[in-house]
């Protein structure tokens, strides 16, 4: 066929199957919306939220061509009480679409709407072997929180960033997350403290690599001042080792 038959008798497109991409978008303070994704998959996704989220679904619906969880409380403040929980929320969610062959494909902000926060695109593949998940959050100007992070990172982390770095740490929300205050405030710098900081998150990211964990997201969940709030990082296990329980 020449190219001018191509051009007026188009190839008709790959017999795909129906909707090889679904859409997480997170909503007000709230609300969950899942779009396009299967009921099967609806349903592992309740699952999820019920068993990680401990404050409860307020209610469900279906929203247009989207599936809502109204949760109680505000996961998508991002501090607070809620800062871990939400973000343990989200370590779940991702491990169950993973687990069912979804894979994130990208983060990304189509919004202009104010304190709005990143959709997120996934991907369907093959099920993968049964894998785990992590949490890095950046809180306020200089706190650092690792959340439901197996407990030989630890002490790899305090001595990648240094005595010296650290103000303060401990254990909270009842051992599911690992809190580092550090000295200066590392998330609003510039000049060379700027570059300093970000050669400690490179650091960060080795030692994770070292460990078997690799990056698998970063996702803006917040929904407060623009200024004060950073990405959260999520990080999957690409190594069988031992690993926090979730």
């Amino acid at each position: 066929m020449s190219f001018e038959q191509c051009k007026d008798h188009p190839e008709p497109p790959p017999a795909y199957s129906l909707h090889q991409h679904a859409c997480i978008s997170l909503n007000s303070s709230d609300c969950l919306r899942f779009i396009r994704f299967p009921r099967s998959v609806i349903d592992v996704l309740r699952q999820a939220i019920i068993e990680s989220w401990l404050r409860g679904i307020q209610r469900e619906e279906d929203y247009e061509d989207a599936h809502e969880f109204k949760l109680h409380g505000s996961p998508w403040w991002g501090q607070g009480d809620d800062a871990v929980p939400s973000r343990i929320l989200m370590i779940h969610i991702l491990s169950a679409l993973y687990n069912t062959g979804w894979y994130l494909l990208t983060s990304t902000h189509i919004s202009k709407k104010p304190y709005d926060k990143d959709s997120l695109i996934f991907e369907l593949g093959i099920p993968p072997s049964p894998t785990s998940f992590f949490s890095v959050s950046f809180n306020d100007y200089d706190k650092l929180n690792l959340i439901c992070a197996p407990s030989e990172l630890i002490p790899a982390v305090q001595q990648t960033l240094g005595q010296e770095t650290i103000q303060r740490e401990e254990w909270c929300d009842s051992g599911t997350a690992y809190h580092f205050k550090l000295r200066g405030n590392p998330w609003i710098s510039s000049g060379d403290k700027g570059i300093h900081s970000r050669i400690k998150l490179l650091s960060l990211l080795d030692c994770f690599t070292t460990f078997g964990w690799k990056l698998y997201a970063s996702i803006d969940m917040n929904r407060g001042d623009e200024d004060r709030y950073t990405d959260s990082w999520f990080f999957l296990s690409i190594f069988k080792i031992k690993y926090y329980k979730i």
